[in-house]
């Protein structure tokens, strides 16, 4: 199940025409956890972080996000997936397009009755019905020029893609996609006075960390945060976060540097109040009105 799955993405990625490497270098996700996925392997790292990876494997191949994490949720619960493509827009409407061939139909022997008129009779329909048959289909033809033209050619925009240069996507990527790195000594602004102000710092120099942090219980966002990286949230009474990789991960609440246990590649839960930090033992979750 998980096999047809990667084949899945595999054969989305090679349709787009992405590498893995390319991913790589637009995800900043490690080569050996996209090769893994690649080859069907999704035990190395805890479900909530491979789906982190999972996510951002399908944004980089134009994938919808959402979709793509159920279909995997789907295989983990062992449900079936159909791995049947569906065929494009362009080929639907070719096929309509494409004029139904006429049916030979069975010429009637010529009369034999002695009679010229009788047999020129017989002569004289068939030839017309040629003449309008070439005509139907030349008609034909002309349609289906004209309905692709018009559907595809005239909008070329849709259909023909400006090559643009590898070292443009990738910077385009990485402003979408990277949390943009805040100075050490600069000081942390806060929205007002009684906010609390929250800085996760990526201290390592090579693996990247999956976050999702809900504010006041009410707020929720996540992202994946770059080696050498900074993000700062806001809240005004607590914070509850998951963090992946939390042993690459250094913690300042209100630029006060906080102390907590984490471990590199373990996914752990906290909650952060005026009072300090505390360890959760299950995922934070919104809070339900």
């Amino acid at each position: 199940m998980l096999d047809r799955f990667a084949e899945q993405l595999r054969k989305a990625r090679l349709k787009k025409g992405v590498s893995l490497q390319q991913i790589a270098a637009r995800t900043r996700i490690d080569f050996k956890f996209l090769e893994a996925i690649n080859n069907g392997n999704f035990g190395f790292l805890p479900d909530l972080y491979v789906k982190a990876f999972i996510k951002q494997y399908a944004k980089a191949i134009d994938l919808d996000e959402l979709e793509t994490i159920k279909k995997y949720e789907d295989v983990i619960a062992g449900k079936v997936i159909e791995d049947d493509e569906p065929k494009s827009l362009l080929e639907q409407k070719i096929e309509i397009s494409k004029p139904e061939p006429e049916l030979e139909k069975e010429k009637a022997p010529p009369i034999f009755d002695g009679s010229n008129l009788t047999s020129n009779a017989s002569a004289k329909p068939d030839g017309m019905k040629n003449q309008l048959r070439v005509l139907i289909y030349a008609a034909g033809i002309v349609l289906a020029g004209v309905i692709i033209f018009f559907a595809f050619i005239n909008r070329s925009s849709t259909i023909v893609v400006e090559e643009i240069p590898y070292e443009k996507v990738l910077e385009e990527t990485r402003d979408r996609y990277e949390t943009k790195e805040e100075p050490d000594e600069a000081p942390v602004a806060k929205i007002n006075t009684d906010s609390l102000t929250l800085q996760f710092v990526n201290a390592d120099s090579l693996d990247s960390a999956w976050v999702m942090v809900i504010h006041d219980d009410i707020k929720k966002e996540d992202f994946l945060l770059y080696p050498k990286n900074t993000k700062t949230v806001y809240a005004t009474d607590n914070f509850k976060f998951t963090l992946g990789n939390s042993g690459v991960i250094l913690l300042r609440l209100d630029n006060q540097l906080l102390n907590f246990e984490g471990k590199r590649g373990s996914v752990r839960h906290y909650e952060i109040t005026r009072k300090g930090i505390q360890r959760l033992t299950s995922p934070p979750i919104l809070k339900i009105e």
